[in-house]
Parts: C-alpha cells; sequence; structure tokens
C-alpha cells in the first residue's frame, strides 16, 4: 500500500502539530546554545582597538618621558587604545582628594605628545555598599570630579567600575546622565558592568535560584544611553569547569554585542591569580576567556560592528606567559615600524 504522507498529516494533525513543535523547540534550542559557526582564529577579529586597566601609580607618582614613552610604545606593541588608569578609589561623599592624582595631568601632557590614537579615562571605581549614589549630592559630587578629570587635567573620558551595579539600580543612571551633562562634549563614557543574563533566562531560573549581582539586557540599554562604552566583566564566575567558563564567555559577547549595536563592546577577561571564592584561576584566565571570546566571534549571531575588543584586568597582574596567551591567540602580526605606526 502506497504512503501518503499529506493525507497522513490533515488526518493526524494533532500528532503532526506535536511534532512540528518538537523539532522547532529543538531547533531554537539548538541556535540559542550553539548555533552557526564560522572557524577564523583571532587575529581575524581583532581590530587593534583593545583596552587594560592599569595601576594607580602612574597618575599618583612622577615618571619620566622614556618610563611613559616605553609604556605606549609597550601597549600599542600588544594593540591596546583604550587605557583605564586608576585615579584612586571614591570618598564617601563622591570625591577623591587631589593627592591620588597628583602626577595625572604631567602624565596626560607627556602621553598625549607621544600618541594621539590612545585614549586615557580615569579609572574611578568603589564598593556599591560604600557609597549613596541615592542621594544627589554624592552624585553631584562624582560629576564635578568628572568634570575636573577630563577638563582641568586631560583625561580623554571617564571609566566607572563601581560594584556591584545590580539590574534596575536607578541610581547609577541617573549618575550616568549628571555625568553626561557636566563633563565636556567629545570626552567618553565607559561602564564596567556585571555578566549579561537574558530576561527570560533570570525568569526561567527564578523559581528555582535567587541570581544574584548581574544585568540584563535591559539595563545594558539604560547604561549605553549615556555611556559610550560598555566592559561586559566576565570574571569572578564561580565557574570550575574550563569548558563552561569558555561557553559563558561566548554568550556574554553574543548577548553583549547584539543588545549594544550602537556601542562599543568590550569583554573584559581576568589575568589575576588570587584564588578565592567564587573565582578559580586553573578556569578563569586569559587562554580560556580569549578563547571563549573567538567562540562568541565566530557565532554568526553575535554582531561584529560592536565588538571593539579585548580588555584585560589587568596590567599589574599579567605575566610574561599570559602576554604571550594573549599574543598567540589574539593579536595579528605587526612589525616594529607598524607599532611605531600605532602610536
Amino acid at each position: 500500500m502506497k504512503f501518503r504522507p499529506y493525507s497522513f498529516i490533515f488526518k493526524h494533525w494533532e500528532i503532526t502539530i506535536v511534532i512540528v513543535a518538537v523539532v522547532l523547540f529543538i531547533f531554537i534550542g539548538w541556535v540559542m546554545l550553539f548555533g552557526p559557526q564560522t572557524h577564523h582564529d583571532g587575529a581575524h577579529f581583532n581590530k587593534g582597538t583593545n583596552a587594560i586597566w592599569v595601576k594607580h601609580s602612574w597618575v599618583s607618582e612622577a615618571k619620566t618621558f622614556q618610563e611613559i614613552e616605553e609604556f605606549i610604545t609597550f601597549l600599542a606593541s600588544k594593540q591596546i587604545t583604550n587605557v583605564f588608569m586608576h585615579v584612586g578609589p571614591l570618598d564617601s561623599d563622591g570625591s577623591i582628594p587631589d593627592y591620588r592624582y597628583a602626577e595625572a595631568e604631567n602624565f596626560l601632557d607627556v602621553a598625549h605628545r607621544i600618541t594621539k590614537r590612545m585614549k586615557f579615562q580615569a579609572w574611578v571605581g568603589q564598593i556599591r555598599s560604600k557609597i549613596d549614589l541615592d542621594d544627589p549630592d554624592v552624585r553631584k559630587n562624582i560629576a564635578v570630579v568628572s568634570r575636573k578629570l577630563t577638563n582641568s587635567i586631560g583625561f580623554d573620558g571617564i571609566h566607572f567600575d563601581i560594584e556591584p551595579v545590580g539590574d534596575g539600580d536607578e541610581a547609577f543612571i541617573l549618575l550616568l546622565e549628571d555625568v553626561r551633562y557636566e563633563i565636556p562634549e567629545g570626552k567618553i563614557i565607559s561602564v564596567a558592568l556585571s555578566e549579561l543574563i537574558p530576561r527570560s533566562i533570570v525568569t526561567l531560573l527564578s523559581p528555582f535560584w535567587e541570581l544574584e549581582n548581574y544585568n540584563s539586557e535591559k539595563y545594558y540599554k539604560q547604561v549605553a544611553k549615556y555611556a559610550d562604552q560598555v566592559v561586559a566583566m566576565t570574571y569572578d564566575t564561580s565557574i570550575d569547569d574550563e569548558w563552561l567558563y569558555r561557553f559563558l564567555v561566548r554568550h556574554q559577547l553574543i548577548a553583549a554585542t547584539r543588545a549594544l549595536d550602537d556601542k562599543e563592546v568590550f569583554i573584559g577577561i581576568p589575568t589575576y591569580d588570587d584564588i578565592k571564592a567564587g573565582f578559580n584561576p586553573a578556569v578563569e584566565n586569559i587562554r580560556t576567556g580569549l578563547l571563549g571570546i573567538v567562540d562568541g566571534l565566530n557565532n554568526l549571531r553575535s554582531d561584529k560592528d560592536s565588538f571593539a575588543g579585548v580588555a584585560i584586568y589587568s596590567n599589574w597582574e599579567t605575566d610574561q606567559a599570559e602576554w604571550n596567551t594573549y599574543d598567540e591567540l589574539w593579536l595579528t602580526p605587526s612589525s616594529e615600524e607598524e607599532v611605531n605606526q600605532a602610536i
């Protein structure tokens, strides 16, 4: 007897609907978890506009012209153009005493003569519980400090790393609005945020697991209303498996670049070796982080245009072996002449 598929479909439409639904569910799950991939190496995606957090002494201690020139040449050789320079923690009232960045103006004067391509941003941070951003006077003081750092001192922008800024923290959004209004036009606002967890995932997990210290795509978009750059800090995740950490970084890149398709998105990866609760350096490190970034960029769902680069935390924690890994997995080959041109 000849099998007539169309007749079967119409006669057993309930079964057909179930089959179609299962197939569709499997397909959507595959796209969300894996998706179509290309197979390029890191150098293929590296735009030469990477970022790094650097130690406080560059703005608190006097440096010679040679020291600054060598520092900038080294950063150029690593294709880094965004430099987050720690200017000191915010005091509880939102101020930063001048002595904490006493040598910043001298550093920037020399640095801007050496390089026109690099952007030096004042890295401003504090523990969220130690500063009351709900207080408008505190926000005003931070905005005033930001204006001084970008106008009088000469920083190219402000990089905020106030942790943790949880999903829905409206006071932090108000701070960014105040700072955008206060600093000169053309100056950068950059923000480091906790991992992006899509609202759909939060809703799905909430009955079983109360997630903490995360930001949804909605909050990323709220921050990006005032920020030019957003850095997703993909570390301190409590993950103890390399494949899972790599998988997380991959999806952070996909989610963040899709959410912020009109901004510069950096993916922050760690080079420190602290063994502490919530962080395993054998798992969360520059190698697994970079492999996750390359995986994400090879996924056709990611937005390559909004991806700006890797952000390394931090320069004082990165040893030669880690720089070698960075060179191997991420750098595009360049000659000494090209390095000098990059400056």
